[in-house]
């Protein structure tokens, strides 16, 4: 693929000390679009150095960076669209298998954790690849095409733990792709809390996402 058609979106809050890596490998597959959550260290400064364009997250919060940079790459007039997490949990060599799958015709490609880290996960696992055929709804590691991004957008509908986009496309039966994805396991402040609380958050956006509308673009 060429890169000029791709974009990586990168959410971030206070990564300073893994993003270098991460957007010097992101560089390789496409144009890097670091969006700042209200970070308070040198994640701005790391990420500019690093050669990424950074904005900033128009609605605080990970869906909110992660909708603000959706949005900018199709305004941008990128064709593809893959997003990733700034903690290393997600190898940036991994993009090579997910514009492997775009060129192979796959209009969403959704990533696959080696293990999901919360009960929600898992029970968010169980569900997907009983309804939709997706092993990992929650993985951050997602890939759109310019249907399933604009069609997600026309319905207005909220991103949902970055769920919205992939749920629409597979309820309308469109087609789609999966990539095994490696990296660091998250070591620092978990981004939705902890045991409990964070269990009820994730499931929450499950139920939301659950109700959402079928994408109207077929593929």
């Amino acid at each position: 693929m060429d890169r000029s058609r791709l974009a990586v979106v990168i959410p971030c809050h206070n990564e300073a000390a893994t993003l270098r890596g991460v957007v010097e490998g992101a560089r390789a597959f496409g144009h890097v679009l670091v969006v700042d959550d209200r970070s308070t260290d040198t994640s701005r400064e790391v990420a500019t150095a690093a050669g990424a364009e950074v904005i900033a997250a128009a609605v605080p919060g990970y869906d909110g960076a992660l909708t603000t940079g959706l949005k900018a790459a199709r305004d941008r007039g990128f064709d593809y669209v893959a997003t990733i997490d700034a903690d290393g949990e997600h190898d940036p060599a991994v993009l090579a298998r997910v514009a492997e799958a775009f060129d192979a015709g796959a209009p969403l490609v959704c990533g696959i954790r080696p293990s999901p880290q919360r009960f929600a996960e898992h029970v968010a696992a169980v569900l997907g690849r009983l309804r939709f055929g997706v092993s990992d709804l929650f993985c951050g590691m997602k890939g759109y095409a310019a249907p399933v991004l604009d069609a997600w957008m026309a319905s207005g509908a909220p991103l949902t733990v970055n769920m919205a986009p992939a749920v629409m496309w597979r309820k309308a039966n469109g087609r789609f792709a999966q990539v095994r994805v490696t990296g660091e396991r998250r070591t620092g402040q978990p981004r939705f809390g902890r045991a409990v609380a964070a269990n009820l958050a994730l499931l929450r956006a499950l139920r939301a996402a659950w109700g959402l509308p079928a994408a109207e673009a077929r593929p």
